[in-house]
Formats: C-alpha cells, sequence, structure tokens
C-alpha cells in the first residue's frame, strides 16, 4: 500500500500538469483496483493546503470544500482521523487556519495546554 506526498495531492485536486496527472491517475485506478486506499499524513495534508492557498490563492471557503472532499474519499485514510475531523469541523466555524486546528488537535490529544500567540485559535 501507498501514501501521497504533497505534489500527489495537489496533482489529484488540481489536475494542471498533464503528465503528473496521469501518472497520479494511474496510481489511483491502480490502488482502487486492487482495493487499497492510499494514506494523507498530517505533515501533506497541510503543505497541500498552503499550496492551494500561496500558489492557487485558494480561499477558505475553497479549502473547506476540498478537505471535506478528501474526507469523504473512501480511497484516503488519514494519518490521525479524529483530528483531521475535528480540525475540519473547528475550520467550519472558527477564524484560525486548519494547520492551527491540527496543532491544537493534536495538544489535546496529548493532553496538553497548547501555548500560542495565536488570537484567532481561541
Amino acid at each position: 500500500m501507498i501514501s501521497f506526498d504533497t505534489n500527489y495531492v495537489i496533482r489529484h485536486l488540481v489536475g494542471d500538469d498533464s503528465k503528473q496527472d496521469d501518472k497520479v491517475a494511474k496510481v489511483i485506478k491502480k490502488e482502487t483496483l486492487a482495493g487499497h486506499t492510499i494514506l494523507i499524513t498530517d505533515i501533506v495534508l497541510c503543505e497541500a493546503i498552503w499550496v492551494l492557498e500561496s500558489i492557487y490563492e485558494a480561499k477558505r471557503s475553497d479549502i473547506l470544500k476540498t478537505l471535506k472532499s478528501l474526507w469523504e474519499e473512501t480511497l484516503f485514510i488519514f494519518e490521525s482521523p479524529s483530528r483531521i475531523s475535528a480540525s475540519i469541523d473547528r475550520l467550519e466555524i472558527g477564524k484560525a487556519d486548519f494547520s492551527d486546528y491540527l496543532i491544537d488537535e493534536t495538544s489535546k490529544e496529548f493532553d496538553r495546554e497548547l501555548k500560542t500567540f495565536d488570537k484567532k485559535l481561541f
């Protein structure tokens, strides 16, 4: 079984490089036919969001839609599903960035109080 790096996730989401898009599509088809899932790690998800925001100028609503779409694809599994789910929920109603919520959710999972100067988070 495999996991995707940021560039594979971006190609899957954006589809703006035909050569790379074809490679990703073939991998997805192969894994789907084999009944496998593809792992997306927390850091890859955060990097992908950063790329979408900084390179593709995706808005918060686009990021939220994209995260929900990835989350709902049964092909993908996530490193920390409960943290990702909680972070998506918080992104929908809060003002901080997804990565900030994920950091806070990770701290909570380890029963730690997060110290931060980020006022949007709380």
